[in-house]
């Protein structure tokens, strides 16, 4: 019960996104269905941009992994060594504020970056002929609700002894950018 309480707001603020998601669907399917929405109208156009958002968040998510692989890591501060900068420079003193911001945020930024995708999918075109997509839809849900799951489980100490459960989060993201990349690249031929 007390990780509940510790992590209220963002599960406010999931089922917030996700009940404005689904009423944005129902919406632009009552105001004239996949028919209405294309990627030369207006809404196609306000779809391409919520992609740019997700993408932007997604990749936010996705930073905040390997900046605290870097900042964690003695071994690289040690190597930027030759270029003459020392032990305290400020670099190492942003990055560690940037990563405790990003560690505040991830999960949040995680919900509206598949929020976000998910409108821009609905937006641009017709999500149904399209096996790819669908596929992308489904590991991007799988991947929201079980690091949705580990955060609600697992304190950040017993996930340091369960490090499998967190490459298996990472090697999904990484699995959803391949795909990701792919379909943007038959849509443009």
């Amino acid at each position: 019960m007390e990780i509940i309480k510790k992590n209220l707001a963002l599960i406010i603020f999931t089922i917030i996104a996700l009940v404005f998601a689904i009423w944005y669907v129902q919406y632009i399917t009552a105001a004239g269905g996949f028919l209405y929405v294309r990627d030369r109208t207006p809404l196609g156009r306000v779809g391409r941009g919520l992609g740019f958002f997700g993408f932007l968040t997604m990749g936010l998510v996705y930073s905040r992994s390997v900046l605290k692989i870097m900042v964690r890591q003695d071994a690289f501060w040690k190597s930027l060594q030759p270029l003459g900068l020392n032990e305290n420079f400020d670099l190492k003193k942003i990055s560690t504020k940037l990563l405790i911001l990003l560690n505040k945020t991830h999960a949040y930024l995680g919900v509206l970056s598949v929020i976000l995708i998910f409108l821009h999918c609905y937006l641009t075109g017709s999500y149904l002929n399209n096996l790819l997509l669908q596929v992308v839809l489904i590991l991007m849900a799988v991947e929201m609700f079980s690091g949705f799951f580990l955060k609600l489980r697992y304190s950040p100490a017993e996930l340091k002894q369960k490090s499998y459960l967190i490459h298996r989060q990472f090697v999904l993201g990484a699995i959803l950018i391949v795909f990701t990349l792919f379909g943007h690249l038959i849509l443009r031929r």
